[in-house]
């Protein structure tokens, strides 16, 4: 496998006998299911309540906190052309900078290693340097193909994330890492088990993107909406649903509106509701940049609050631009904009062209 670190090439070393090409500790068993069950592997060990109740529960940490478990399985589904892979992407960002996700959710630094068969390495570069403005540690497997079932394969990967020091890798997507019937429970069980036995080995925290099947007529999204059998969502730890739609701003710029839902945690953290999101192709400057929406319920509360501001400024000007408004506002530019919208169908504001600028002003 060939890795790709800041669009260069990184030549990963091959031979029959990989690990002991790389210094890779041989003590762990790479082909046998690693177990600690006491001394004997017949024995079961077995803990008394005495036990359990002087037992210090461990804190829950996380790459992303609550999203992003560590050490764990996260699911992210939605239907083709949602923006899976765009949230990934602004996932592995923000993971990689050590930054919060849009600024209110902790996030613990960690290099990244993402492996994608979606796409071709043209489309991955293109939207890498749209979305990505520093050199952060991201590193990429681009049009290879590595199945996690395969030995060989799960063996040089092992290999990667311990010498590199991976902490998180994505996966794009999950039915591109095998080649086995994912309606077959039995089938995706050895999957899962793979995918199970690298966290074990490597203590790294798996991200993978999934399709979801073709609902029925009048279902809604949910967890049970990912395609296949329910065995490949057993496993994980943290499961993000996300929908779209599409739409242009009054800039023409395509905007790519996200909701993401946490529709499975095990942790006793976990989303409260859904969470939106923007992306949107700036035609200015070429790049795709992102804006934080809030969640769902609290976005309709800020756009009754940026309505109330915007007839309080018309009412006492003659007209203002939409950038008038968001430059004496901290009501936020999305919020603004759709409250624009939305007083303009309600008849209580009018808009009128100047120029290449739209004014707003108050109905006489």
């Amino acid at each position: 496998m060939e890795i790709i670190t800041n669009l260069n090439n990184y030549e990963v070393p091959k031979g029959e006998n990989i690990l002991e090409q790389e210094g890779f500790d041989e003590s762990v068993d790479i082909d046998k299911e690693d177990n600690n069950l006491g001394e004997s592997e017949n024995e079961l060990v077995i803990s008394t309540c005495q036990e359990l109740l002087a037992y210090e529960v461990q804190p829950e940490f996380f790459v992303i906190n609550p999203l992003i478990p560590k050490e764990a399985v996260t699911s992210i589904t939605a239907d083709s052309g949602k923006g899976k892979s765009l949230f990934a992407l602004i996932l592995a960002y923000h993971i990689a900078a050590g930054l919060p996700l849009f600024n209110k959710y902790e996030v613990e630094q960690s290099r990244i290693l993402i492996i994608d068969q979606e796409m071709n390495k043209n489309e991955i570069v293109t939207r890498f340097k749209k979305l990505i403005d520093k050199d952060i540690p991201i590193n990429y497997i681009i049009d290879q193909r590595f199945m996690i079932t395969d030995p060989s394969d799960f063996a040089r990967l092992v290999v990667l994330i311990v010498k590199n020091e991976y902490k998180v890798i994505i996966f794009d997507t999950f039915t591109e890492i095998h080649d086995k019937e994912e309606n077959d429970s039995g089938a995706m069980k050895a999957v899962n088990k793979q995918i199970l036995k690298l966290i074990r080995l490597t203590k790294v925290s798996v991200i993978y993107l999934h399709h979801h099947r073709k609902p029925q007529k009048g279902e809604k999204l949910s967890q049970s909406s990912s395609r296949g059998s329910s065995e490949i969502i057993a496993k994980v730890s943290s499961h993000l649903l996300l929908d779209s739609k599409n739409y242009k701003d009054e800039l023409g710029n395509k905007v790519l509106e996200v909701t993401v839902s946490q529709e499975k945690a095990r942790s006793s953290l976990r989303l409260d509701g859904k969470i939106s999101f923007k992306v949107f192709n700036n035609q200015e400057t070429d790049q795709i940049n992102w804006e934080y929406l809030g969640e769902v319920e609290e976005k309709g509360k800020k756009v009754e609050e940026a309505k109330i501001y915007i007839m309080e400024s018309l009412s006492s000007s003659q007209g203002a631009t939409v950038k008038d408004l968001e430059e004496k506002s901290n009501a936020g530019i999305s919020n603004i904009r759709i409250a624009l919208k939305e007083l303009v169908s309600e008849n209580k504001i009018d808009v009128s062209q100047q120029g290449k600028a739209k004014y707003y002003f108050i109905n006489s």
